[in-house]
């Protein structure tokens, strides 16, 4: 399709331009006045329990103690427990991502870290919701270990890696207008270039193909030339 053909479809279906310009109006209003969210997160370290033989706990970790974690994160990742959390108080958009200390040499959890982390419209929230989170990730992972009658000496556990911290994310009501815009347009001109052409072969099927009744009849008997 050429230029002159896309600029005919669009004057042709103006109404569905004007549809499309007024629903984006109504879209970029609410998209500039997003709320500020904040970023909340923290990171835990999976470890295993302290012995004699072992009294540095970063010295006995295995990736079987990070897949174990991996576990109850997906757990904790499901619908189900998301209605958990809202009910607990938790809101906005929260995550649990076990974190890959390994190496390109060596790609494997060589430490297991947890990364915890929720993203609100309410700072203080967020650290609420990320407390409630941990306990809920630490509860689950004792519950694991209880169903497989482990004893408490030893029992995985976790300790602070990195501390729960809160950070602003910055919203930018220009790249928002503008990312609503574009988005826009190319949905309105998508959407009547895509119904001037479904409404252009519809009549061309309602028309059907010429007849041999209106097939034109020549009473002229063709006459060759002579060469």
């Amino acid at each position: 399709m050429f230029l002159s053909d896309m600029v005919g479809a669009l004057k042709r279906r103006w109404y569905l331009v004007v549809a499309g310009a007024a629903v984006t109006a109504l879209v970029i209003l609410p998209a500039v006045r997003t709320q500020d969210r904040f970023l909340a997160s923290e990171v835990l370290m999976i470890q295993p329990p302290v012995s004699q033989y072992a009294p540095n706990p970063v010295t006995g970790l295995y990736p079987s103690i990070a897949i174990t974690a991996a576990a109850v994160a997906n757990r904790l990742n499901t619908a189900d427990a998301r209605e958990m959390f809202l009910a607990k108080g938790v809101t906005g958009t929260y995550r649990f991502e076990p974190r890959n200390t390994g190496t390109r040499q060596q790609p494997r959890y060589v430490i297991g870290s947890m990364s915890i982390s929720n993203v609100s419209t309410d700072k203080e929230g967020g650290l609420r919701a990320l407390k409630i989170l941990r306990a809920t990730f630490e509860s689950e992972l004792d519950a694991m270990q209880d169903e497989w009658n482990v004893k408490k000496d030893l029992r995985i556990t976790v300790a602070p890696l990195v501390p729960p911290t809160s950070t602003l994310l910055t919203h930018s009501a220009v790249r928002s207008l503008m990312g609503v815009a574009l988005l826009g347009m190319l949905g309105t001109a998508a959407v009547t270039l895509w119904t001037d052409e479904a409404i252009t072969q519809r009549r061309r099927r309602s028309t059907g193909p010429l007849s041999t009744i209106d097939s034109p009849k020549w009473t002229d008997h063709l006459v060759r030339s002579a060469q």
